[in-house]
């Protein structure tokens, strides 16, 4: 599963948009859970190709020995929960996709919930290893691009 960004600069979204691709080996497919767009969507099936098309070259370079081959595998846009139009949730929603996406059942998220799964992440976040180790500051900069 590859967690996404997309600039979207649209009349009624535009900024930064978060969302899901995934590799369903088992139905032979990518698929994309996308919190805004729906199956139709130009932008939404425009960004997912790139992608795809970059992740299948990989593929073909790293694992062209492997049973399993994705250069036929085709997009299917799962219909998945979706957010107001113009909230800033996208990135929670996407939290929740990689979190509970199998492949077969769409989790189900509620505009209520989404309260609830930010108190779950940050308390995710505050109870990492990071937060235990006493040079967790420095191991957090050492890990993650621009974090001095």
């Amino acid at each position: 599963m590859f967690p996404l960004i997309e600039e979207m600069g649209g009349k009624e979204v535009s900024g930064h948009h978060w969302y899901v691709l995934s590799i369903n080996n088992t139905a032979q497919r990518f698929e994309a859970l996308d919190s805004l767009r729906t199956k139709g969507n130009i932008g939404l099936i425009y960004h997912t190709n790139v992608v795809m098309r970059i992740i299948k070259e990989a593929w073909k370079l790293y694992y062209h020995k492997s049973r399993v081959q994705i250069e036929n595998y085709e997009l299917e846009i799962i219909d998945a929960p979706k957010q107001a139009v113009r909230s800033v949730h996208c990135g929670f929603y996407m939290l929740e996709y990689l979190d509970k996406w199998d492949g077969v059942n769409v989790p189900r998220i509620r505009k209520e919930d989404i309260q609830k799964i930010k108190k779950m992440t940050a308390n995710k976040w505050l109870t990492t290893p990071f937060k235990k180790n006493k040079k967790w500051k420095q191991q957090l900069d050492n890990n993650c691009p621009g974090g001095k």
